[in-house]
């Protein structure tokens, strides 16, 4: 993750502003900015995205029933946890909401919730608290020319108990009938600024996504519900990879030799070594110098014909022996205690990888499905992501 800070300041570009609002509302779209909203984090983007939310409203019972699903697209504010978001009025009566669009089922759509006369959004005071709506109570307004502060650990706050008033046991369910609830990430925060023209009358607003995570962005192709989330959240944030084009991480991406060369220098602290003489690297290659590391080391050997091939395609039997390797030169236990012909191609395994990967299984380095090692499938990014948080658990932790 980035050690410095990064600002984003101007209102259109840096926090980004999507006009197309969910929310039944008669407010318009300020055509003009009434206020700014800058964002100060570690880490953030702000991609464009297609969202699915599904608008429900409250039955008889005080239950929330779905009503349509609208798609739109919009750009989405995404920060760390470490975020400070400002708020400053260019004039005065400014006043802002929060609303919480939630996935409780993680079906990849979105639920927000609509009642004219018992709202369930906040609104926030002149200190930054939220507080949910009172139809009927005055709304706090802000002073032109004075910035606010709205910290993540209120957002924070006050979603997870938007959260929890949406599950069983809440007052206002959605998950009936689902059986169960699905890992809940961070809501999508819509923030909105709203401004009444003196002049008119007319009601005026700025709609704003924020959406945070804990201490790296998490690609849109990790959903929490994956099995892999953690050990995705764990490579990204200590530097061992980098997501893919347009906020993606790939999860089935196949590895090959020069990424896990990559990886493995890039734990290492991303020492100097000696330059490689292998006839199929260049010194330009972006993998170069961690080949030439891991050469050094031992770690990766070529091929006798003196090549590196360095897009090579690795099998899990191959990430294991060379994460053995690792191991050795990082002064980890190499306990080799599973008995591979508990599974049911374990004699599949070749003789040369056999001790690198009971000792792979032993420390759950390998992951295993249907009774099976799976030794000579490649090595998918998530599988290699998922390895790494299991070494870093299982031995670094507790060596």
């Amino acid at each position: 993750m980035k050690s410095f800070r990064r600002w984003l300041a101007a209102v259109l570009a840096a926090a980004a502003v999507c006009t197309a609002s969910v929310s039944y509302t008669l407010a318009l779209p300020a055509e003009t900015p009434f206020a700014d909203l800058r964002i100060d984090a570690s880490d953030l983007d702000i991609p464009e995205r297609s969202i699915s939310v599904n608008l429900y409203h409250r039955d008889e019972n005080g239950q929330f029933q779905p009503d349509s699903i609208r798609e739109y697209t919009c750009k989405l504010n995404r920060a760390t946890r470490d975020a400070a978001f400002f708020i400053q009025a260019n004039t005065d009566h400014v006043w802002v909401s929060v609303d919480y669009l939630t996935d409780i089922n993680g079906d990849g759509i979105y639920e927000m919730l609509e009642d004219l006369e018992n709202p369930v959004w906040d609104v926030m005071d002149p200190q930054g608290v939220l507080t949910q709506h009172q139809p009927g109570a005055d709304i706090p307004v802000l002073t032109g020319g004075q910035p606010y502060i709205l910290s993540p650990e209120m957002l924070t706050h006050r979603s997870q108990q938007a959260i929890q008033s949406r599950m069983t046991g809440g007052s206002c369910a959605l998950d009936v009938g689902q059986g169960s609830i699905d890992r809940q990430e961070f809501p999508l925060c819509m923030v909105r600024l709203h401004h009444t023209d003196p002049a008119g009358g007319q009601d005026y607003e700025q709609t704003y996504y924020l959406q945070i995570y804990d201490n790296v962005l998490i690609p849109f192709d990790v959903s929490p519900s994956d099995w892999y989330y953690d050990a995705v959240g764990f490579v990204l944030s200590r530097g061992y990879f980098s997501g893919a084009s347009s906020g993606l991480f790939l999860p089935n991406g196949q590895l090959s030799r020069a990424q896990l060369a990559q990886v493995l220098w890039a734990m290492s602290g991303s020492p100097k070594a000696q330059d490689t003489q292998f006839s199929d690297v260049a010194s330009t290659d972006w993998f170069y110098k961690a080949v030439s590391w891991c050469q050094q080391e031992g770690l990766i050997a070529g091929y006798s014909s003196g090549i590196f091939a360095p897009n090579a395609l690795l099998s899990r039997e191959q990430m294991a022996t060379i994460l053995y390797r690792y191991a050795q030169y990082d002064g980890v236990s190499l306990l080799a205690s599973a008995d591979l012909s508990q599974f049911s191609d374990g004699a599949d395994t070749a003789l040369w990888a056999a001790e690198s990967m009971r000792w792979a299984v032993t420390h759950d380095i390998i992951s295993t499905f249907d009774n099976a090692l799976h030794p000579g499938a490649i090595v998918s990014r998530a599988e290699l992501a998922a390895a790494l948080y299991s070494y870093e658990l299982n031995l670094k932790v507790y060596r």
